[in-house]
């Protein structure tokens, strides 16, 4: 795909966001005022401001070429009556959704206020084959098509034309921790499946989520308010609250207008902590806002600037899920020590558009500045090398020679030089050492700060459409990794405390057992372009490039060594590379008339590699580069019965090439390498829609993938495999699940499912009882490679626990929504009721197996000390009311 190359030696440059292109919408003033008489009746009086892409005046014929130089006019067409009308912008100019050759599911803000989608999780109902899992240490990774892979994303997450990243951590998982993102106040979120890599770049293989924010109306005053509350099944009574309003503003009538967004969310909790006596834990705070403006000098030249502010305290949801197999109980952590997370977010951003006559340049800049900040449970790892109890008997203490444990070597050594004072330098030296730990909470407070600039120039007037540009980002992630002791009675961390003085570490006074900074940068820059001839009314083909060049740089240093997992002091060394290559698309769609069109493609997405910070590992792994695919789709959109059914299939293939998969040092410290087999993605998508009758809206989609190993995996060559099960005191070795030709990739459900009804009843003076239910299926998956070694090597857990293939299974899952109201002029006001996951189902996301863990906390049952699994689901029956009104 391109030339890469790695190399080590002095920090460099600031660095770069990851991946793709951006995109303005393209700019209309027009005002359509329709009324529309339905068969029972009912008069629906539209009036519709469209000043960004969502344009209206496509809906009915968006096979006709929007005309870039022309003046704005007023026009009487149809306005849309259904998501089968939206028009998008995924390919960076106004298309119909069912006249775009791509896999897209589009919602409109109607839709997504019906089905009371609020945020990232609940995403994952309105697309065939997305997945939106949150992360036990705060943010969340977003599946397309099954490309699941620890690393940079797989999916490009984008607030109109700003791309999102996550934080890399000391893991280099910026997918893992992509922010969660607010769902009021937009005007649609497009969900585009596959890669997309010629327009929007890095880190889009498995496709682009975009979020297109309702813009400022320039000649009204407009707003919103809307509230929650609610209540968990398992919350003990914790009342979740929540409350967003809107607010726009003209500040020079049809010139200049901003639109102002707020938002508080307190979520009721259902995660107690047994250990600790505490509940509701996961009770998560958020709260922020949006301000955006819009400036319109004159008719071809618009300005969209906005700024937003996103934080949010909680803290991790994970819980003991072996428990709730033994016993029942649900919901119960069972920890030592508190876990809790903070996440902050500003991002601001401009978007110039400039219909200059022969074509229109769009111009995008952004900066963001992201804060993330978790604590986690590593005291398992002390403590088994710990001679008196820190953990209230869970953990046996150690009764071994000091000597044996992993590290020793080590601490001798710095014990002799004089580095180490307050202990002998020796095995009972050491063993004071290790005692002095206590109970160990990590926390990692990381920062992220990216910018990003694209210019582009587009026409779409002629059969021959062109797109141009350029882009360049940057992105700096700094990371800090500090182990410290937790208070046994709070199991709170204490931090900052024990940090050494000079160059002297004294023991029983600097009680950090880990500090060490890890400074990553990363630089983008590419050129792209693509085009689109339409050779008749019928054909059309399209080809596109983009040519890049990323540069990544690391610079990490360890202050404060942990003996125990054996590393040693280091000064800030600097390790990195650059990759050059292109990426190509080709594509072709024929529409058989105006309600079927046939399309096929073939396409490439990459993901950048990067620098592994992992403590003792070889030098010769320490990178890893991109990986990629080639995507190989053919697709059908159709409307039948005057659209009043709409029916869209896409059967696909994907060769992923170089796969970044995650391993784990010393089975204690996570790394990055690549696969040394290709893997292959295949599968059928449906995404269909049913408007049998007046008021009555039906959906149905739904996927089965194939997503499976073409290979036998292997660590890079000198590194050894750790036993298997793990023997504690083990060193120089890693644990990857080396998976052989034919396994299934891990988080990979063959089968997801959903479906959705509306119906509205009037029941007049203008007000009507809307009803609305929901359902969503997600399959079975493994978390694992190599199911039969892991299964065979735990085929009954201690104590009676569950063991074998239980273990690494994710079972399936169906959650159900209801929600039904009374509102008037459909939508001025309105009061409803609702419930999520109506039959309280345990829907299990994420799993830690705690059994081949280092660092999972025991857990006692029967006598017997377990090493249990912890795991997110999602969250219980949720009930609650909610009050909307409008005012123009």
């Amino acid at each position: 795909m391109g030339r890469v190359r790695w190399r080590a030696g002095c920090a460099g440059r600031l660095g770069v966001a990851g991946g793709g292109n951006r995109l303005a919408e393209h700019e209309g003033k027009v005002m359509i005022k329709v009324a529309l008489h339905r068969s029972r009746g009912a008069r629906i009086l539209l009036s519709v401001s469209l000043l960004a892409t969502s344009a209206a005046l496509h809906a009915q014929d968006v096979s006709a070429p929007a005309t870039a130089g022309s003046a704005p006019a007023e026009a009487e067409v149809q306005a849309p009556t259904n998501d089968s009308d939206i028009v998008v912008t995924a390919l960076k100019r106004s298309t119909g959704i069912q006249r775009t050759p791509l896999s897209i599911s589009a919602v409109g803000a109607d839709t997504l206020f019906k089905q009371n989608i609020t945020d990232s999780q609940s995403l994952g109902r309105v697309s065939p084959s997305l997945v939106i899992n949150e992360s036990a240490n705060g943010g969340s990774r977003v599946i397309i098509r099954n490309l699941y892979a620890t690393g940079e994303p797989l999916v490009g997450l984008y607030y109109d034309d700003v791309p999102l990243s996550g934080t890399g951590g000391v893991s280099n998982d910026a997918g893992g921790t992509q922010p969660s993102i607010r769902l009021f106040d937009v005007e649609r979120v497009e969900v585009l499946r596959g890669p997309q890599g010629t327009l929007y770049g890095a880190s889009s293989m498995g496709g682009t989520i975009r979020l297109i924010f309702a813009k400022p109306k320039l000649d009204r005053y407009e707003g919103s308010v809307d509230g929650q509350l609610s209540t968990a099944a398992e919350s003990d009574g914790s009342l979740g609250r929540q409350i967003n309003g809107m607010i726009n503003i003209p500040i020079v009538d049809g010139k200049f207008a901003i639109r102002a967004v707020g938002y508080f969310d307190r979520t009721a909790g259902f995660v107690d902590n047994s250990l600790l006596n505490l509940t509701n834990i996961n009770s998560n705070r958020s709260y922020g806002g949006r301000l955006t403006a819009r400036i319109q000098p004159v008719d071809n030249v618009t300005l969209d600037l906005m700024a937003v502010y996103q934080d949010r305290e909680g803290a991790s949801s994970s819980w003991n899920i072996t428990q709730y197999q033994l016993t029942g109980q649900k919901f119960n952590q069972a920890l030592f020590i508190q876990q809790p997370q903070e996440d902050r977010m500003k991002l601001f951003s401009g978007t110039l558009n400039w219909d200059m006559g022969f074509a229109t340049l769009t111009a995008a800049g952004s900066y963001s500045d992201r804060f993330l900040g978790y604590k986690f449970d590593y005291t398992p790892y002390f403590a088994r090398y710990q001679s008196v109890n820190q953990t209230g008997g869970i953990v046996a203490p150690f009764t071994g020679n000091p000597t044996t444990i992993p590290g020793y070597a080590t601490f001798a050594r710095d014990c002799n030089s004089g580095y180490i004072l307050g202990t002998t330098c020796n095995g009972a030296g050491y063993q004071t050492l290790v005692n002095s730990y206590g109970n160990m909470s990590t926390y990692q407070p990381q920062t992220n700060k990216t910018s990003t600039a694209e210019i582009r120039l587009a026409d779409d007037r002629y059969a021959f459409k062109w797109t141009v540009g350029f882009y360049h980002s940057n992105r700096k992630n700094f990371t800090e990794s500090i182990l410290n002791p937790t208070d046994p009675v709070t199991g709170l961390q204490a931090f900052p405390i024990g940090f050494p003085t000079g160059n002297t570490f004294t023991v029983g006074v600097n009680d950090t057992g880990l500090y060490r900074t890890i400074d990553d940068t990363l630089a983008q820059t590419a050129g792209f372009g693509e085009a689109t001839w339409d050779i008749n009314d019928a054909l059309s083909v399209t080809g596109g490039m983009r040519y890049f060049k990323y540069t990544k740089e690391t610079t990490a240093a360890v202050i404060i060594p942990s003996y125990i997992a054996g590393n040693s002091r280091q000064d800030a060394l600097t390790t990195g590379g650059d990759e050059t290559g292109t990426l190509f698309k080709f594509a072709a769609d024929y529409k058989l008339n105006s309600d079927v069109m046939f399309y096929g493609s073939a396409s490439q997405g990459y993901r950048p590699g990067g620098v592994n910070q992992t403590l003792g590992l070889p030098s010769y792994a320490a990178v890893y580069t991109s990986d990629s695919v080639w995507s190989y789709e053919v697709g059908a959109k159709t409307s039948w019965f005057d659209r009043k059914v709409v029916v869209n299939l896409a059967a696909f293939r994907m060769d992923w090439q170089n796969m970044q998969i995650s391993a784990s040092f010393n089975n204690a410290f996570g790394f990055i390498t690549n696969s040394s087999s290709p893997a292959r993605i295949q599968g059928i998508e449906l995404d269909t829609s049913f408007y049998p009758v007046d008021r009555l809206t039906m959906r149905l989609s739904g996927s089965y993938i194939d997503a499976k190993l073409r290979g036998d995996q292997a660590l890079p060559d000198g590194i050894t495999q750790c036993p298997i099960p793990f023997v504690p005191g083990t060193t120089g070795c890693a644990t990857v699940a080396a998976g052989r030709a034919g396994d299934p990739i891990p988080f990979s459900p063959k089968w997801t499912v959903q479906a959705s009804a509306d119906y509205a009843t009037p029941v007049g003076n203008d007000m009507q009882i809307i009803y609305h239910a929901d359902a969503s299926y997600r399959g079975e998956s493994l978390t694992t490679y190599n199911l039969p070694l892991y299964a065979n090597a735990y085929p009954n857990g201690p104590g009676g626990t569950p063991g074998g293939a239980a273990l690494y299974t994710l079972p399936g899952f169906t959650t159900v929504g209801l929600r039904f109201g009374l509102e008037k002029d459909e939508g001025r006001w309105g009061v409803y009721l609702f419930a999520n996951n109506l039959f309280n189902t345990v829907g299990l996301t994420a799993l830690t197996n705690g059994q081949a863990s280092a660092t999972a906390l025991g857990w006692r049952y029967n006598g017997s000390v377990v090493r249990a699994n912890y795991g997110v689901t999602t969250a219980p029956r949720i009930i609650g009311i909610q009050a909307m009104a409008r005012f123009q």
